[in-house]
């Protein structure tokens, strides 16, 4: 809910696509922590800011999609990004434990994610600010 609510507040003041960056970036800083599974306040710290980051994600997808695309395209959109989002994550979770149960460590799906997520923040940093007007 926190990472909703900031990530609306600064979609409202600064272009959506940095918002989308940092969301991504936020993501993949989290995942490291991943590694100090000892410390339960680096666990703490992961949470807090994967969440924030995840629900910033939640609520950016929709307002970038709509500011890019007609409005007319919309639902479909969203249908499809959203899915594909969905199918994403539900298998994500089981590469990463193929990938533990292959090499015995957690370590490569780890990186494999932190990958996924900076590729992401890289993809939204080539997005236009504003829809092209035709």
């Amino acid at each position: 809910m926190a990472g909703r609510l900031l990530m609306g507040w600064l979609a409202d003041h600064l272009p959506k696509k940095y918002v989308m960056v940092l969301i991504y970036l936020m993501v993949a800083a989290a995942i490291p922590f991943l590694f100090a599974t000892a410390s339960p306040f680096l666990m703490y710290a992961f949470a807090i800011l994967f969440g924030m980051g995840l629900g910033g994600d939640y609520m950016i997808v929709p307002l970038i999609t709509a500011e890019l695309f007609d409005v007319r395209l919309l639902g479909r959109l969203l249908g499809v990004i959203l899915t594909a989002g969905g199918i994403a994550e539900a298998v994500a979770p089981w590469i990463v434990g193929h990938i533990r149960d292959v090499t015995g460590s957690y370590s490569k799906g780890f990186v494999l994610l932190i990958a996924i997520s900076l590729l992401a923040s890289a993809s939204a940093a080539l997005l236009p600010k504003r829809r092209v007007q035709s």
